[in-house]
């Protein structure tokens, strides 16, 4: 009697999962990048200097555009520094749980949810309150659906694997 062999995973949720580890990649680079500089940006802003390193592009590309990157740099340097250090730690744990997955390891499910979640909420406390128009129902809607079709495609695999093999009789 041979073993059977393990159902291979869903090229969708290899997409996912490739997907889900270059977004974790790049945030935890961003958000570290932003928990070390906001603080110095903070008060570059303060003195005045940001609008200085500004106006050299305010030729190149327009005031509004000049505007629009100011109050930008403003919302980013109001933030707590505490924010940008949570969103790291919790792109870290996102990423644990994708590794997991590309395992095939259920838990690893569970901790990309549980990390994500964690990560709305660190958003409502620390940077839905301060703008205007929040991203807020964009985001949950994102993140439902990753989860959603995690789900889906581990259940699927689950039933794949729970089947008799049809070469045995």
């Amino acid at each position: 009697m041979e073993p059977t062999a393990q159902k291979k995973r869903p090229t969708g949720m290899t997409i996912l999962l490739v997907l889900s580890t270059i977004n974790a990649c790049w945030n935890i680079v961003s958000s570290l990048v932003l928990y070390l500089t906001a603080p110095t940006m903070a008060e570059m802003a303060k003195n005045g200097q940001l609008e200085e390193l500004m106006t050299p592009f305010s030729a190149t590309m327009g005031e509004e555009m000049q505007q629009a990157m100011t109050a930008s740099i403003n919302l980013l340097t109001s933030i707590e520094p505490r924010y940008w250090l949570f969103l790291c730690l919790l792109f870290i744990a996102s990423l644990m749980g994708v590794l997991r997955m590309f395992r095939g390891d259920k838990r690893g499910f569970h901790i990309y949810s549980i990390s994500q979640i964690l990560m709305l909420i660190n958003a409502s406390v620390y940077l839905y309150p301060k703008q205007p128009q929040s991203g807020f129902m964009s985001e949950l809607l994102l993140t439902l659906i990753f989860i959603l079709l995690y789900y889906l495609y581990f259940k699927r695999m689950e039933l794949q694997n729970k089947q008799p093999n049809d070469n045995v009789e």
